[in-house]
């Protein structure tokens, strides 16, 4: 008997591969078979089954106790098929595995040991078609022993392949649903073969056809490379099955297949790869190659991922909504649809190029700097995540229809986060959480109240400058550096008027400052900095105009890296004063690297462009190594004057 193990309190593991000096004969029985003998108690839970299927992906399943006596079995390929319904890790993961078992259609086949092979083949075809391939179970009445075995060693016992060309293995290649093959030294598939094979790989007449060329139509070059090697590798004797197995380089693949209609994308198929090796008389001759069709499988993996990412999605969007201010957030809400909405404008016309492109990075940098000021974190990574896809376009030389049509299959993962958002914001006002904010004015009711039932705002409405007091510890934290802020003004001071656009400006610069300006702790020691930068921002009224300045101690511009960049993109700069005015150029950068915090070169040209709209401009100041300012003048509502 080749029974390895009996009965297993809690598990092991046991090769599958039948030793070469067994020989299979029309008298043989299934306790000649090779198999696993692994137990556990039908109580445990799913999430430690999908555990030991994970250690051991190549067990055909586990054998399944109640009261230490075998109760059944339950497949891994049937597990997966359960978990992976809706909500099905959440289901069965955390309860008993025997409910997982109540789930089969059909039991598990259970066979004595004494029964012939060649019964066992017939027993196993006259399953339900699904369930054919499924592993069965052999148990010993007599000594108590059991042996869980695949289909697959069954058809290896049957006479080593030799059998192939009779009635019943014909039988066998026309029913089963996996593509079985055989290949010999030259890689040659043989003339038998199940034909699933051709529906899997959508040909006709593989026999007498090279493996490798067959794969070759839909494996990428390197990958296709390494599989040659292994086929190499798998008739050397001196190599142990098991070892075999663990190197296998397509064990899970992906294969690209041609359009269904002319013109039409490719489509991709997935595919799991297992050899066996054949021996006759000791020596390696064939390989069996089993091709199973798993594309169902990763699809509903792949869904099950996104659903949950979505619940994770909207799950951050509520907690993160419930700290913001509500009329900021609608702000936000209708510049982020409006500014979608452009973008997609602007994506329908290739023909506009690189312009386009531009533009797009403006407003979505922009929409960046938006959600980091809220503490919108999902927005903020998203939009950094299209940012690189814009970054990669804007560098080509040139663009073409297919580039706009990637970025608009990005943008519609932009809007479904847009609809994700509003429907949280929905939520939490049916639930009077959030006040209800006016679609005309965009803000909420008096007194920072929910209306109608005196429910607090999470926080009350921030101006320019009371909003750094959130988004400075927040920036420090990401970069790992440490951020104290001084506010020598307030809010007040400024005009209403003004308030929007410095809401966009001071956090773009509070950016600047903890990304490239202030330095990491041990470096402001080694330059005799205390570890923590400073950043103030002072607030100044003049006769006509009102003046804000924002500094920090940092490592200042330095204007010799500024000319040497602005020499790289062809522009002339002599003296200090004309570096330190290169930074408002568009596309202007000194980052070595980008950051979602910064390095773009998107952001100082459209600071200053914002603030001439409102009549007002931006002068830098710095002293390199000591501090950066920049000195804000705003025109006072109704001032003749001009700024002073």
């Amino acid at each position: 008997m080749c029974f390895m193990g009996g009965l297993i309190w809690g598990w092991m593991k046991l090769e599958t591969a039948a030793p070469a000096s067994v020989v299979f004969t029309t008298q043989s029985v299934l306790g000649e078979l090779p198999g696993y003998s692994l137990a556990l108690d039908l109580e445990v839970s799913g999430a430690e089954v999908e555990a030991i299927f994970k250690e051991s992906p190549e067990l055909p399943g586990i054998v399944l106790l109640r009261d230490g006596e075998v109760a059944g079995a339950i497949s891994q390929t049937h597990f997966y098929k359960v978990v992976s319904r809706g909500f099905g890790r959440e289901i069965y993961y955390p309860r008993p595995v025997r409910i997982v078992m109540e789930e089969m259609e059909t039991p598990v086949l259970i066979l004595r040991a004494d029964c012939p092979i060649q019964q066992a083949v017939d027993l196993c075809l006259a399953r339900p078609e699904n369930q054919i391939y499924e592993p069965f179970l052999v148990v010993d009445q007599e000594s108590g022993r059991f042996c869980l075995c695949s289909f697959h060693a069954l058809l290896l016992a049957s006479s080593r392949i030799s059998t192939l060309r009779n009635r019943q293995m014909e039988q066998i290649l026309n029913s089963i649903t996996d593509g079985l093959l055989v290949i010999d030294r030259d890689y040659v598939i043989g003339g038998e073969y199940s034909r699933a094979l051709e529906t899997i790989f959508e040909r006709e007449d593989l026999a007498g056809k090279s493996l490798p060329a067959l794969l070759g139509d839909h494996l990428d070059p390197a990958l296709l490379e390494q599989t040659v090697e292994y086929l190499e590798v798998l008739f050397n004797p001196r190599l142990i099955d098991g070892l075999i197995r663990s190197i296998n380089p397509i064990r899970e693949i992906k294969a690209l297949f041609p359009g269904q209609v002319s013109g039409a994308e490719e489509r991709e198929k997935h595919f799991a790869v297992n050899f066996e090796r054949i021996r006759t008389q000791g020596e390696i001759s064939q390989i069996l190659v089993r091709v199973e069709d798993i594309t169902r499988r990763v699809t509903l993996a792949r869904e099950l991922a996104a659903q949950q990412e979505q619940a994770e999605d909207k799950l951050k969007l509520l907690l993160q909504i419930f700290q913001v201010d509500p009329a900021p957030l609608n702000r936000f809400l209708r510049n982020f649809d409006t500014e979608l909405r452009e973008a997609d404008r602007l994506l329908a016309s290739p023909e506009s190029g690189h312009e386009a492109i531009h533009d797009i990075f403006r407003r979505i940098h922009g929409l960046k700097g938006d959600a980091g000021q809220l503490q919108l974190g999902l927005y903020e990574n998203r939009l950094h995540r299209f940012e690189d896809q814009l970054a990669a376009r804007r560098s080509q030389p040139r663009l073409g229809s297919d580039d706009f049509a990637a970025l608009r299959d990005a943008m519609s993962g932009l809007h479904v986060l847009s609809d994700q958002l509003q429907d949280a914001v929905g939520q939490l006002q049916r639930l009077a959480v959030v006040p209800r904010i006016s679609a005309a004015s965009g803000e909420a009711p008096a007194n920072g109240h929910a209306a109608g039932n005196g429910t607090p705002s999470p926080q009350g409405s921030q101006g320019p400058i009371a909003q750094l007091t959130r988004l400075l510890p927040d920036l420090a934290r990401r970069t790992g550096k440490q951020v104290v802020f001084h506010a020598g003004g307030e809010d007040a001071q400024i005009p209403e008027i003004h308030h929007g656009v410095l809401g966009e400006v001071l956090p773009h610069l509070a950016r600047n400052s903890v990304a490239h300006g202030i330095e990491v702790p041990e470096e402001r020691r080694r330059c005799g900095k205390p570890p923590e930068g400073v950043v103030q921002v002072a607030v100044n009224r003049h006769p006509h105009a009102v003046e804000i300045i924002f500094q920090d101690d940092g490592c200042g511009l330095d204007p010799e890296k500024l000319r040497k960049r602005a020499r790289e993109i062809g522009l002339a700069v002599h003296s200090d004063q004309e570096a330190s005015q290169v930074i408002f150029h568009p596309g202007f950068s000194t980052a070595d690297h980008v950051t979602e915090i910064a390095g773009r070169g998107v952001g100082m040209d459209a600071v200053r462009a914002a603030l001439q709209r409102c009549g007002g401009e931006i002068i830098p100041h710095s002293q390199p190594g000591v501090y950066c300012a920049f000195q804000i003048l705003l025109p006072l509502p109704g001032a003749k004057g001009g700024s002073s």
